[in-house]
């Protein structure tokens, strides 16, 4: 008997260290939330620069420390160094299939490795880059 109540005392005094650590999001809850009043979650591109972008085939998707989406052709994932609203890109991959979107989607995927700071205001997200702002609208979690 001494030993179930053991036993017992040591589950719960490991659960209770192991609730100390950091906490991962859990699955399915990773575009809740917000950084520096930007909400996390799944933004399709509508504007560029001074250019539209009424197909709507590019999204960004913001989670804790990192970002993902896809262009017309292909997708990216990423890791920002830097807490929101401040957005600095640490390490970016992308797919490299072959796209013929008049060099829209080089340059979106160029405009977001250089990308320093997003805004989040009237609903909108705007990713400010030197190559233009990227202009989103919320689509998703």
């Amino acid at each position: 008997m001494i030993s179930v109540v053991r036993a017992a005392a040591a589950a719960a005094t490991l659960a209770a260290l192991a609730s100390c650590g950091p906490q991962q999001p859990a699955p399915g809850d990773e575009g809740k939330g917000f950084e520096g009043g930007i909400p996390f979650g799944t933004y399709t591109v509508v504007g560029f620069g001074k250019e539209a972008v009424p197909t709507r085939d590019a999204t960004i998707r913001l989670t804790k420390n990192a970002f993902s989406g896809n262009g017309p052709c292909n997708t990216y994932t990423g890791v920002n160094a830097a807490t929101l609203p401040a957005f600095q890109v640490s390490n970016m991959t992308w797919t490299d299939n072959p796209c013929g979107h008049k060099g829209f989607e080089g340059r979106f995927l160029n405009a977001i490795t250089q990308a320093n700071e997003i805004e989040w205001a009237g609903g909108v997200l705007k990713v400010k880059s030197p190559l233009g702002w990227i202009t989103a609208e919320r689509t998703g979690d």
